[in-house]
């Protein structure tokens, strides 16, 4: 079956596009109440915010150990507390870009 043939049937769902240029920082506010909620969804250890889409995901610890390495900062002892913020994310780009691990 042919890519069209499937798009046709099953439908498909685009990427937001990607932003470019200057930095985007300040697009979106960080949520900063929603950023101390709990943690909604089981297995998750820590939320991160994106300043491109202005969207807030929550991370299991293999998502969030792959952006400790990406901020260059170290694994807590606790994920309790902490959140990323990044430019870009895994919704509207293809990585986490330029990640910031902080405490609240």
């Amino acid at each position: 079956m042919d890519n069209q043939t499937k798009s046709d049937i099953l439908g498909q769902v685009a990427r937001p596009p990607v932003r470019s240029g200057p930095k985007i920082k300040g697009s979106f506010k960080i949520p900063e109440e929603k950023l101390k909620e709990p943690l909604y969804y089981d297995g998750t250890v820590v939320r991160c915010f994106c300043f491109g889409c202005g969207i807030s995901t929550e991370l299991l610890s293999e998502g969030a150990m792959h952006l400790v390495k990406k901020a260059e900062a170290d694994v807590p002892l606790s994920w309790e507390g902490f959140y990323f913020i990044c430019e870009q994310c895994i919704i509207c780009a293809k990585d986490f870009k330029r990640a910031v691990f902080k405490k609240s």
